[in-house]
């Protein structure tokens, strides 16, 4: 009994010892062809960024002065000054506010009348009026400080002086209502004396150059001549109308009148500041 259960434990310690068989056999070619036509995926993306539309560039406003009358240069436009700018105080209605240019005899032209006058600046207009005393047929334009070169704004706000809560009118003014401030300041040129008047109305645009008309001998002038006035003041300025010096004259074409010319709001600078900014 006990030579049969050791011989049955070799048995099994011979089985246990047995090398293990591995198979070495060389592939076969179908093998290798099949293995060698599996293609090799990698983890590499190759997917493209999202396409980023352009924005388009914008092309900066230039700022530019136009001379206000045919034939004529900034250079030239001193030799034809008939009337030069005379401001006076706040609340009179004395000098001399704006400039004229005018002359009898220049070159093939016997008298300044029927000359082309040009927008000295671009922006929009504010008022075209009719043939009233002292404007006679004329436009006034707005255009934005902002729009101009910072030494051009810093020369002009400097002189602006504080506005006078009673500026004293010495000129009959019905109640005058103070313009809107918002903080924002505005160049107003205003051309007047035309022959007939100009084709515009509140609101449009103007460009630098734009034709207004000719010049002309209308409302308070004695001879034909253009006359200019220029102001910093508040921005969006409303005149439907102005007036005065006529029994004609409404309340709200004199109370204008004075809020243009004398409250102090609108205040006067020689346009040949402009004129000599021009390259």
């Amino acid at each position: 009994m006990i030579k049969k259960g050791f011989l049955l434990v070799c048995a099994i310690l011979l089985v246990a010892c047995q090398p293990v068989q591995t198979n070495t056999a060389e592939p076969t070619a179908t093998q290798t062809a099949q293995e060698s036509s599996t293609p090799i995926v990698t983890s590499t993306s190759t997917a493209l960024p999202p396409t980023v539309t352009p924005r388009p560039t914008e092309t900066p406003e230039i700022f530019s002065v136009c001379c206000p009358l045919e034939d004529e240069t900034f250079d030239s436009l001193p030799l034809i000054l008939s009337k030069p700018l005379d401001i006076p105080p706040f609340g009179q209605d004395v000098g001399h506010h704006g400039v004229d240019y005018a002359y009898f005899s220049r070159g093939e032209r016997e008298s300044i009348q029927g000359v082309e006058v040009y927008a000295i600046l671009s922006g929009s207009v504010v008022l075209t009026l009719e043939n009233n005393y002292p404007y006679g047929y004329a436009v006034l334009v707005e255009t934005q400080l902002a729009k101009f070169p910072q030494a051009l704004q810093d020369a002009l706000m400097t002189t602006y002086q504080p506005v006078p809560d009673d500026p004293g009118y010495r000129l009959y003014c019905p109640e005058v209502t103070p313009p809107q401030i918002t903080g924002d300041y505005s160049v107003y040129h205003l051309y007047a004396h035309f022959e007939n008047q100009p084709a515009f109305e509140t609101g449009d645009p103007v460009n630098c150059g734009a034709l207004f008309g000719t010049v002309g001998n209308t409302g308070y002038s004695s001879n034909p001549h253009l006359h200019l006035e220029t102001r910093v003041g508040p921005s969006g300025a409303a005149f439907r109308t102005m007036a005065h010096y006529q029994n004609t004259a409404t309340n709200e074409q004199m109370a204008n009148y004075c809020l243009w010319r004398m409250s102090g709001f609108y205040q006067l600078f020689d346009p040949e500041i402009l004129f000599s900014s021009s390259p």
